[in-house]
């Protein structure tokens, strides 16, 4: 359970995941990957340690995995990734 998530840390995530997922949309892969890299840091910044951070410092793992394949499919799921990941965030009290 993540307590006490700041307004500015949830505004900037879901903020970069949406925008990864767009550049995604875009075949931006580039922008994408910049997103989900700053995303990442936020995670390992911003967030305690527990298992909402694992999450998502995981999610962001897989994006930028699947984005080094190159493959249009694994794009994809990259998105999908993102949108949980936005899902996840959302739901976060």
């Amino acid at each position: 359970m993540v307590e006490d998530l700041p307004t500015d840390v949830r505004t900037v995530l879901s903020q970069l995941f949406a925008e990864g997922r767009r550049a995604l949309g875009d075949d931006d892969t580039a922008t994408a990957r910049e997103t989900v890299t700053s995303a990442a840091a936020v995670v390992r910044n911003k967030l305690p340690e527990g298992e909402f951070e694992r999450e998502l410092r995981h999610g962001c793992e897989r994006v930028v995995d699947l984005l080094d394949a190159g493959d249009p499919a694994d794009a994809e799921a990259a998105a999908e990734y993102l949108t949980a990941m936005e899902r996840r965030l959302a739901n976060v009290e």
